[in-house]
């Protein structure tokens, strides 16, 4: 991209103490075979390693460093956006590694469905190989999901590590009032994309991730799993949808969760977020909860298992 060219894509990478790997992840969109102008912003999230000090040493037209007080992930993922050139918005987390492929065949996949306003592929292993966690909806000939939102809800967050690319206005639409999420912000993100339109899906691996223990789903497991209650609740309130097929996917995502959402947040003291999740498993769940109810109680606040 030459200096005076404008983005059309911006790829944000938020970054928390990354300094062993960083480098990987800005090097892997550097090299990427795209026939379209496209930026990288690393947002670093109030790192106290040398993660900052990492990305200033690699110089390159087409990286930016955006430094912010330590927020999270969705903060520094919102923050990133909103400087962002590009018409097209993709991310990458700091510990993954993009596929020489990965922008362009999400760019060709929303160019040639307007109608579409995320796409998003397949997840690989370090390996090379399929990430066999994924679950995958149904999508039409084409590879147009006509329904993202039911299928949220009913598969969970498919596009794990956040492998999509998003028009902007999407991604600000879905992002505005969102910096309090601090944990399943992919989750939510998607799901309030899924309210303005159609995903496409592309059959190919474009990332591949790298689980690492220091993670938000390791360190904060209680918080991944309460607020996915929460944002589920909050994204079908939002749409004002009121057929069958959402309330029964909606219904469905929160009894799976919703018991041990309770147990993990009364075992680590988080009543307020206890009561609202609940509240959600009041208004969707049956009877017949109450069992899990009773086994996630003992499990995380009597036995005081992990």
């Amino acid at each position: 991209m030459s200096a005076t060219s404008q983005a059309v894509i911006s790829v944000v990478i938020p970054a928390y103490n990354r300094e062993d790997v960083i480098e990987r992840a800005i090097h892997s969109l550097l090299e990427q075979q795209c026939t379209v102008p496209f930026e990288v912003i690393v947002v670093d999230d109030g790192s106290t390693d040398r993660t900052a000090s990492v990305v200033r040493n690699i110089k390159h037209q087409q990286l930016r460093l955006v430094e912010q007080k330590n927020q999270g992930a969705s903060a520094a993922r919102i923050h990133g956006v909103g400087v962002a050139q590009g018409n097209y918005i993709a991310f990458l987390d700091s510990d993954d590694v993009a596929e020489p492929q990965y922008l362009q065949l999400l760019y060709d996949a929303l160019e040639c469905r307007p109608q579409c306003v995320m796409a998003y592929a397949k997840v690989g292993e370090m390996d090379g190989s399929w990430h066999t966690e994924q679950a995958l909806p149904e999508t039409d000939s084409d590879g147009v999901l006509a329904d993202p939102l039911v299928a949220l809800l009913q598969k969970g967050c498919f596009t794990i590590s956040m492998n999509l690319m998003v028009r902007k206005s999407a991604a600000v639409e879905a992002m505005q009032g969102r910096q309090h999420v601090m944990a399943s912000n992919d989750f939510d993100f998607c799901l309030r994309v899924a309210l303005q339109g159609p995903y496409v899906f592309v059959n190919a691996i474009t990332i591949r991730i790298d689980r690492r223990d220091d993670g938000i789903g390791k360190r904060f497991g209680y918080r991944q799993v309460s607020f996915a209650v929460l944002v589920a609740s909050e994204a079908v309130k939002l749409s004002k949808r009121q057929d069958k097929p959402v309330k029964d996917a909606l219904s469905s995502r929160v009894r799976l969760l919703w018991p041990t959402a309770f147990g993990q947040c009364l075992a680590h003291r988080q009543w307020r977020f206890a009561i609202k999740v609940l509240i959600q498993g009041l208004k969707w769940g049956q009877p017949a909860d109450a069992k899990q109810v009773y086994w996630a109680v003992d499990h995380y606040v009597v036995k005081k298992r992990p």
